[in-house]
């Protein structure tokens, strides 16, 4: 059998030429394993390319922001990390995503293992997508109406309870996310482009509020449990535990800030939740939001696949978040190594 460039392999000749028409191959695994991390903000990626140094495992970024891939020869890689993000729009990244779904697909179409791959990606972006895989696992979830456009609003303005939140489905660090005191205050902001943004669909959800002000969240690395914590938001909906994450306010005029404080002692049966949670959306790193409500209630908010360790809460917990995910890339590198010298080539179209 031949290759599209008109080499042959040595795993090509462990298949027979059928004489059925051009055959197409992944390419071979590289002679030392090696991870592409899909990404697109830089400054996120620092300790992560770091960790991976340490580690001794061979990397490369790959920038969706400026980035070209052949559809039938994509896999340069023995493995993908994705840590593209949703609120890619808000820096003036508008295509990433686009291409960073195109990306994830094609690489698993021509067999390559992707860490946080196409279907966790989807559930990544859209806020919807993550709700009805939450309310298929019977966890509680904010009630939520999605639109089309403002036109929409006023065929079941009847049907919402005010104060509720307007957001993008993408969403992604708090973005454009605003609070509507009422119905009047609703129609009202119908025409504002800022409001509604053009190409986005939005969503009007109930506001739930936690027992103590707070928003619990735990992370996971391949199924373990890391850490958790506990976010107290001032004056904003983002809350990104980078440091120096930039929060957009609430209230014009006002401080907006997040507090972050450590969880040694987090319920084990919201652990468990939380990573059924992630088992089911295939995410193999990633974090989980909740609320518990002054009612009782324990309703999850939110699904998060691009994880920032904050260093305080890793001191706290006596944890290091990117070497645990580097320990888990070294075992799949390690796997996939094995594996790829007989891997069966596939055959395309």
């Amino acid at each position: 059998m031949t290759r599209k460039n008109g080499t042959r392999s040595d795993t090509d000749l462990l298949q027979p030429d059928t004489g059925e028409g051009e055959s197409v191959f992944v390419h071979d695994a590289p002679t030392i394993p090696s991870v592409g991390v899909i990404f697109e903000n830089d400054a996120w990626l620092k300790p992560l390319f770091e960790a991976l140094t340490r580690s001794g495992i061979a990397h490369e970024g790959i920038d969706v922001r400026s980035h070209g891939f052949d559809l039938l020869a994509a896999r340069k890689h023995t493995l993908y990390l994705n840590r593209v993000s949703p609120s890619s729009y808000m820096r003036g990244n508008a295509g990433a995503i686009a291409h960073a779904h195109a990306l994830l697909a094609t690489l698993e179409a021509t067999g390559s293992m992707v860490v946080n791959g196409s279907r966790s990606f989807r559930m990544e972006t859209s806020k919807v997508s993550q709700q009805l895989l939450m309310n298929g696992l019977g966890v509680l979830t904010p009630e939520t109406h999605a639109i089309s456009n403002p036109a929409a609003i006023g065929d079941l303005i009847d049907q919402l309870h005010f104060p509720l939140i307007l957001k993008p489905d993408t969403g992604g660090s708090g973005a454009l996310i605003r609070r509507i005191e009422n119905r009047e205050h609703l129609l009202a902001l119908i025409d504002d482009p800022e409001v509604f943004p053009p190409g986005h669909l939005m969503l009007l959800q109930e506001i739930i509020t936690s027992v103590d002000g707070t928003i619990s969240r735990v992370e996971f690395v391949d199924g373990e449990f890391l850490l958790a914590m506990k976010v107290k938001p001032q004056n904003t909906f983002n809350l990104c535990p980078a440091e120096g994450c930039p929060r957009n306010p609430i209230e014009a005029g006002a401080v907006a800030d997040a507090s972050f404080e450590a969880w040694p002692d987090v319920p084990q049966d919201a652990v468990a939740q939380a990573r059924e949670i992630l088992r089911a959306a295939q995410l193999d790193i990633g974090g989980v939001e909740w609320m518990d409500t002054v009612d009782g209630r324990r309703v999850f908010i939110d699904i998060n696949a691009t994880s920032v360790y904050r260093e305080d809460m890793q001191k706290a917990v006596g944890v290091d978040g990117f070497q645990t995910v580097c320990d888990y890339l070294t075992r799949e590198l390690a796997k996939e190594a094995a594996k790829s010298e007989f891997r069966i080539p596939r055959r395309l179209g």
